[in-house]
């Protein structure tokens, strides 16, 4: 029969193991969680070096929402074209100092064109106007010329935007959901910033970006922890984006993310461990 002393080595080895295993697993290093990292030295994107940005026009698709305003010196000239709660409210009729019809007015879903699945707009006093796969300069045209054609307003000016870059993202974030910002350009650390910051535990190397297509759906990895992404064509979110960042392999040992919590838990092991060694040298 082996004696208690006999075990001691035995326990201070087991003890000293599980010391250095929960230490190294549960340690996030830096380069894990800091953003625009040179990773390759690449003197294309070194500090203070001018880096290209690659901007690519958005191609419109069915459920956008489109924010569409007609100019003329004759105010009579483009009235019919809009809505007619709209025009009402460009005379003064109706709710022009009423609270709840100008929230109503000031909502892209009431006041906004609608792309259809069929990729098209209807717009009164000119019917349908196919929108999906232009851009809002190319439609904002388009509808310019079919005015000027068919009730000869020659001095017509159209503007055509979108109703700001609505955006998805959940998983390791500090405020997940869906948002829209009322911006003309949002880039992907805008987004996060936007929404709170990644928790500790999020795997910023594998951050996955689902984007829609005319044909579908592409589901692209990103790593925001370097600097590559800069002049790629996911730098900047485009409509509809849904982001989601997946959490670090360390999420699965549920551990401490700081290092006081990784030294309670620590020192929790070991003194739990210690308690059952100590009970089992007793026999």
């Amino acid at each position: 029969m082996k004696t208690r002393n006999s075990k001691s080595p035995l326990a201070l080895k087991l003890m000293g193991f599980l010391f250095v295993v929960l230490l190294v697993s549960s340690c996030i290093p830096n380069e894990k969680i800091m953003y625009l990292q040179n990773k390759e030295d690449d003197p294309a994107l070194a500090n203070d070096t001018l880096i290209e940005l690659k901007r690519i026009d958005y191609r419109l698709q069915p459920n956008d929402i489109l924010l569409i305003n007609f100019f003329s010196k004759e105010t009579q000239a483009v009235e019919d074209y809009y809505p007619i709660f709209q025009r009402r409210a460009m005379m003064g009729l109706g709710g022009g100092n009423n609270n709840n019809g100008n929230n109503i007015l000031n909502d892209p879903y009431m006041t906004g064109y609608h792309i259809d699945k069929n990729g098209e707009i209807e717009i009164n006093g000119i019917g349908r106007i196919k929108a999906a796969g232009l851009t809002t300069d190319e439609l904002k045209y388009s509808i310019e010329d079919i005015i000027r054609t068919k009730d000869g307003v020659m001095d017509i000016l159209v503007g055509v935007k979108l109703q700001g870059i609505p955006f998805t993202i959940y998983g390791e974030v500090g405020s997940p959901g869906s948002r829209v910002e009322r911006v003309y350009e949002l880039t992907l650390l805008e987004a996060i910033a936007t929404s709170g910051d990644l928790t500790l535990n999020a795997n910023r190397e594998h951050v996955i970006l689902l984007r829609d297509y005319p044909d579908g759906v592409r589901i692209h990895e990103i790593d925001v922890t370097g600097r590559a992404i800069i002049p790629t064509e996911y730098w900047f979110i485009q409509p509809d984006d849904v982001i989601y960042v997946p959490p670090l392999k360390i999420r699965e040992l549920g551990v401490g993310t700081s290092a006081l919590q990784n030294l309670s838990v620590i020192v929790s092991v070991i003194s739990s461990t210690t308690l059952i060694i100590s009970l089992l040298t007793r026999f």
